[in-house]
């Protein structure tokens, strides 16, 4: 699975072309210390606009899309580890369902509440 295979599905599966390579990053389970799941690194700008993520477990075959609305998180750099202008986010794949950055310095935000739907395939 890559970045246009996953945002090719989840738009059909939309039935709208929402979706895109500007607005859209994607990140696959990649293991990190003793635990797995996904990378997303979202520049501080960015969360003045609309953002959408895919992130794909190959194991399940399921593809969680999360959006976040333009300035739906205020102040991000409180909230999430911050390197050189840039939110590092891990979400661990041990609990899906939690859906919650697991960093050291961040505020164990979760993103359950901007999940839009699981894309099967």
């Amino acid at each position: 699975m890559n970045k246009s295979e996953a945002i090719q599905i989840a738009n059909e599966s939309l039935q709208a072309n929402v979706l895109n390579d500007g607005n859209t990053q994607f990140s696959q389970v990649v293991r990190y210390a003793s635990d797995e799941g996904w990378w997303l690194n979202i520049p501080l700008a960015n969360f003045r606009k609309e953002n959408h993520f895919l992130i794909c477990s190959e194991k399940s075959k399921i593809i969680r899309h999360l959006m976040i609305k333009a300035n739906n998180i205020l102040s991000p750099a409180t909230k999430f580890r911050v390197k050189d202008g840039v939110a590092d986010v891990f979400i661990s794949a041990a609990n899906p369902k939690r859906l919650t950055d697991v960093l050291q310095g961040g505020t164990k935000y979760s993103f359950n509440k901007h999940l839009v739907d699981e894309h099967r395939y």
